[in-house]
């Protein structure tokens, strides 16, 4: 069984994975209630439970759990910690995790968020082993009507098709907190009559189209949702805060998302919808103006990406930017970046398409209005250098910046000189370029040793090399955080590192490079 993983530090949280490229996060942004720590614990002469707790959100799971097998005592504190969010991620973890939490009601107590993903369609770098579907709601469903999930508040279904209305009624009655539902579905319809439409009171709804779906027409119909899924957002669910519905798979299934034209939720604060592309007549499928004004009415809005693909096209020149005025985060097309929230906003995410040598003249006079900008994701087809160099000359306030460029090149050896000339403040890095074989004698951790060389302020560096042929398109991944010594000077990177070799074996390795 997987539990939440935890990054290095609390301020590098926004570190990239491949997978993160290809899909969306569990719903997570909405704060969490109070968590009631356990009483009466034998750990006299010792810092408060509070503070332990306090420690634990700054650790690594791994670390969470070295503490956690220091006493019985301290067992019982870190319950709430290594237990707080559970991960079936794969065949294994649902079959061996599922009959924990059968046999041990004291665990099921603490979990407050629980992700299943049986027979994952996103694993790597083997596929997963396939499971019955059916049979892992079927035992979910078992676990929830005994009452011992009664704390969970975050349920998320990452399976090939939406499990049927055994499970949600289970959940519905079994879980009195849970307020946060997210569910995808493959090829099958999607049941009007379906339990999953009988919740009320969601603080967030997720419905999405998996990835991977064999499909390839240009210009699919929209799918009409049931109209028991309307009436549970618009008129059971009035307090809603975060909304995704969209499809991964734009070339077999859209959605139709005209009637949420019709509703308001005076508290939403994330958005995400789509997919968006060309209708058969070139002309969009979204309708940008009544979305604008829909937009307008929310202005508690402060995430909000719209999901957009153009297969074989590029998107118009001309989309009417989006008149959000608090947002912090956005991620789209540059076209609809909204620039009247250019005093609030500070994450820009802009993988939807690759930005071409043609659009980089249009691009920086937004990027140079967005004066707080500090985090910059970004999908460029270039073949010169000063083009990237131009972005990051319009963004000199950024403190993580994620290239990915679909053009052969070395980009981390180029990349050295346009950091050190165009972003002083910046702290992380992830690089994303396509694989060359004759890279080989050069390793990426010598690559990342180059950048950090000649940007000592860095304190992290991501890079990914990817190729069609790959599981995922991923060649290798690497990670690798910088230490320091007591003078300050880089010492070392902490490397981390997965991928495959060149007559296809896996590796993982985390080693020391010194600098």
């Amino acid at each position: 069984m997987d539990h939440e993983s935890r990054p290095f530090k609390p301020a590098q949280r926004r570190t990239r994975s491949l997978k993160d490229l290809l899909q969306l996060p569990l719903l997570s942004r909405i704060s969490d209630s109070t968590v009631t720590l356990p009483t009466n614990l034998p750990l006299p002469g010792i810092l408060p439970c509070d503070i332990f707790l306090e420690i634990s959100e700054w650790l690594w799971q791994d670390d969470i759990l070295s503490l956690s097998l220091t006493s019985k005592g301290m067992r019982c504190l870190m319950m709430p910690a290594l237990y707080d969010t559970v991960v079936l991620g794969s065949t294994r973890s649902c079959q061996s995790g599922l009959r924990m939490l059968c046999e041990r009601p004291e665990v099921c107590r603490w979990v407050r968020k629980l992700a299943v993903r049986p027979d994952y369609y996103l694993a790597w770098p083997r596929p997963d082993k396939p499971i019955d579907e059916s049979w892992v709601a079927e035992q979910l469903a078992a676990i929830a009507l005994t009452g011992m999930l009664r704390s969970l508040h975050t349920f998320d279904w990452d399976g090939h098709e939406m499990p049927g209305s055994v499970l949600w009624d289970a959940l519905r009655d079994g879980c009195p907190e849970l307020r946060t539902l997210s569910t995808n579905v493959g090829y099958h319809p999607i049941d009007g009559s379906s339990s999953l439409f009988t919740f009320h009171n969601l603080k967030a709804f997720s419905l999405t189209v998996r990835h991977s779906l064999n499909g390839d027409d240009l210009f699919p119909d929209p799918e009409e949702l049931p109209p028991s899924l309307w009436d549970m957002l618009i008129r059971h669910s009035p307090n809603l805060e975060e909304l995704n519905i969209c499809s991964f798979s734009p070339a077999t299934r859209l959605f139709d998302l005209s009637p949420l034209l019709t509703a308001h939720w005076p508290n939403l604060k994330c958005i995400v919808l789509g997919c968006f592309g060309f209708q058969h007549d070139f002309s969009l499928t979204l309708d940008v103006d009544s979305m604008n004004t829909w937009v307008g009415q929310h202005p508690t809005l402060s995430y909000l990406r719209f999901v957009w693909s153009f297969k074989r096209w590029i998107s118009p020149d001309e989309v009417p930017a989006l008149p959000c005025t608090n947002i912090d985060s956005y991620a789209g097309i540059f076209q609809q970046i909204p620039l009247s929230a250019a005093s609030t906003l500070t994450t820009l995410d802009l993988m939807t398409e690759p930005i071409y040598d043609s659009r980089v003249v249009m691009l920086c006079p937004v990027l140079r209005a967005l004066e707080h900008l500090e985090i910059l994701d970004i999908w460029m087809q270039v073949t010169d250098a000063s083009f990237v160099g131009a972005v990051l000359a319009a963004s000199p306030g950024l403190k993580e910046f994620h290239f990915m460029c679909t053009t052969a090149g070395e980009w981390a050896k180029r990349m050295q000189g346009l950091l050190v000339l165009n972003v002083p403040r910046l702290k992380v890095l992830s690089l994303t370029e396509g694989h060359r074989y004759r890279w080989r004698k050069k390793t990426m951790a010598r690559f990342a040793a180059g950048l950090v060389r000649m940007n000592e302020r860095l304190d992290q560096v991501n890079m990914r090399w990817v190729r069609e042929r790959c599981k995922g398109h991923l060649k290798q991944e690497g990670r690798y955080d910088v230490v320091r010594g007591r003078d300050g000077r880089v010492k070392s990177l902490m490397v981390s590192e997965r991928g495959f070799t060149l007559v296809g074996n896996t590796f993982t390795r985390c080693v020391e490079y010194k600098i």
